[in-house]
């Protein structure tokens, strides 16, 4: 199964059912204007959860299970808090 691979422009959430945390985050972006993609996750689980789980390790550098999984232009930022973090800190700057 190929996986997509994490935008090189906007962010990318990927996502799974149920997810309150995958909900917030994209609330998040969206009310701070952010363009994103969101990648359900639901399908890679079911057929490959696995070889999901690795490719993300290989995104990212390090074993990485919850959800969501956020990137920014390709870089692994973490979940919804690291992402909040980040958001907030670049309006302090802005």
């Amino acid at each position: 199964m190929e996986f997509e691979a994490p935008s090189e422009t906007v962010y990318t959430i990927y996502s799974k059912s149920g997810c309150t945390y995958c909900t917030k985050v994209k609330k998040l972006l969206q009310e701070k204007g952010y363009a994103f993609d969101m990648i359900d996750c639901d399908e890679y689980l079911l057929e490959d959860k696995e070889g999901f789980l690795k490719f993300i390790e290989e995104k990212t550098g390090k074993e990485y299970k919850t959800f969501p999984m956020v990137f920014r232009a390709g870089y692994f930022i973490g979940g919804f808090m690291e992402t909040k973090k980040l958001i907030d800190v670049e309006e302090v700057f802005n």
